[in-house]
């Protein structure tokens, strides 16, 4: 991997893009799921990237704690994540974040500043769930609950900028693995629902909903949202998703609706893509990201 603040050279109409890499899964770093981010760049996403005439910057995003621990090492991360977002933001680069787990999205969503900013959350499953309703201790399955605030909130507040996302600001696509109560509270929540099916006929009135109260979004995709049929992401895997061609519309659609502050892609485990199809599709549904962005 290249240093941090590597450019590639670029031409006429580029983007200057700031790829933040943070490889944890958990607080555990270049395992499972935290291998994904490294595994992208070693397999060409800085060139990639670059090649229509884009500046590409890498910076790997490290732990400080002496005594790791998913709680502590996580939150440390999501500190630094939006600290490394806003900076981006203030140099005029497009912040493109790649980690192992979902709630690299509070961070980022942190350096965007929330009170201006909406997101979009691709997902299999919802990410809703609480301290409470929680049936595994999976930290990474509250991170759309973090985001607008349902827990977590005094550590979370540790996080430079961070303020709850109203849920009305908040679109989830695509979840269908949904615990019981994490649908209930999904359910009675102001977040705007879009499944499966519903793609075409639900997600422009959703964008257009969200356009009078946001001025940018970010958007976040976990690859799991894609059908395992067409791509396999992880052992988190469920039947059923999105193919490569519905999310290359969805993130055109977006687009054209809104402007991007960021993005983010997560939850790859090199180790499940032994044909490397999902490599193939996390590069992919990055350029569409970066595409998007340029509109």
């Amino acid at each position: 991997m290249r240093p941090s603040g590597h450019v590639v050279s670029h031409g006429v109409n580029n983007m200057d893009i700031q790829a933040i890499v943070v490889p944890y899964d958990s607080g555990h770093r270049g395992l499972r799921l935290g291998r994904g981010p490294e595994h992208l760049l070693e397999r060409g996403l800085e060139r990639r990237l670059g090649a229509p005439g884009h500046a590409v910057r890498i910076e790997l995003v490290e732990a400080n704690a002496r005594f790791p621990s998913e709680n502590k090492t996580t939150f440390e991360l999501l500190q630094l994540i939006a600290e490394r977002v806003g900076a981006a933001r203030a140099r005029g680069a497009f912040p493109l974040v790649l980690s192992g787990n979902c709630n690299s999205a509070v961070g980022a969503l942190a350096g965007l500043d929330p009170a201006r900013t909406g997101l979009i959350w691709f997902d299999a499953h919802g990410e809703f769930n609480t301290p409470e309703t929680t049936s595994s201790g999976f930290l990474d399955g509250m991170g759309l609950a973090i985001a607008v605030g349902h827990c977590w909130q005094t550590i979370a507040r540790t996080i430079p900028g961070y303020q709850p996302l109203p849920e009305a600001n908040a679109i989830l696509v695509g979840g269908r693995d949904l615990d019981a109560e994490e649908r209930r509270l999904l359910q009675g929540s102001g977040i705007a629902l879009v499944r499966d099916g519903q793609i075409a006929e639900a997600l422009t009135p959703a964008l257009a909903a969200l356009r009078r109260r946001v001025e940018q979004v970010y958007v976040h995709i976990d690859l799991d949202i894609l059908d395992p049929r067409e791509a396999r992401a992880s052992s988190f895997a469920a039947p059923g998703g999105l193919t490569l061609a519905q999310m290359d519309e969805a993130i055109r659609a977006i687009g054209r609706a809104l402007p991007l502050g960021g993005a983010g892609l997560a939850a790859y485990d090199p180790a499940c893509d032994s044909a490397d199809r999902t490599l193939g599709a996390a590069f992919r549904l990055l350029e569409d990201l970066i595409a998007a962005a340029v509109l």
